[in-house]
C-alpha cells in the first residue's frame, strides 16, 4: 500500500488578548475547529499557500509574523505535513467566506482548546505549544 502526501499550511492569527482564531468545519465527514488555512498548490510555497488560504476562507489580507514550526499527522492511507505561520491581519474583518465548509468562527484562549472538538492539526500544533517548540509572539 502506497501512502499519499499531503501538504498543507495555515496560520495562527491572535487577538488583540490573545486569543487563537479558529474557524468550525461543518460537514458531513468532519466537524471541527481548524485553523484556516488547506492544501499547498502544484509549485505553491506553503507562505503562499497560507496567505492565500486564509483569503479564501475569511476574506481578509494577512501579513506573516513568523513561522512556527511544523507538524504531520494520519488519516487512513493519507499522511498530512502541516507548516504554520503566525499572521496578523492587515486589512478586513475575519468572516466566513466558504459557508458550504465552515459554520462559525471565534476566538478562544489557549487553555480552553482541549475542551474544543480540534482537528487532527490543532491537536498537533496545541501539543507542540504546550511543550514550547512553538512559541506564539503576542
Amino acid at each position: 500500500m502506497s501512502t499519499t502526501k499531503i501538504q498543507l499550511a495555515g496560520c495562527v492569527i491572535l487577538d488583540d488578548y490573545g486569543r487563537i482564531l479558529l474557524i468550525h468545519r461543518s460537514a458531513a465527514a468532519r466537524t471541527q475547529w481548524e485553523l484556516p488555512g488547506g492544501k499547498l498548490e502544484p509549485d505553491e510555497l506553503p507562505e503562499d499557500a497560507a496567505e492565500r488560504e486564509v483569503a479564501e476562507e475569511l476574506g481578509v489580507s494577512i501579513r506573516l509574523v513568523k513561522p512556527l514550526g511544523y507538524g504531520a499527522f494520519e488519516e487512513g492511507e493519507k499522511v498530512f505535513h502541516y507548516t504554520w505561520f503566525q499572521a496578523a491581519v492587515t486589512h478586513g474583518e475575519p468572516a466566513i467566506q466558504e459557508s458550504q465548509s465552515f459554520d462559525d468562527l471565534d476566538y478562544f484562549e489557549l487553555e480552553d482548546l482541549p475542551s474544543l472538538a480540534l482537528s487532527a492539526n490543532m491537536l498537533v500544533l496545541f501539543g507542540q505549544i504546550v511543550s514550547g517548540d512553538v512559541a506564539l509572539q503576542t
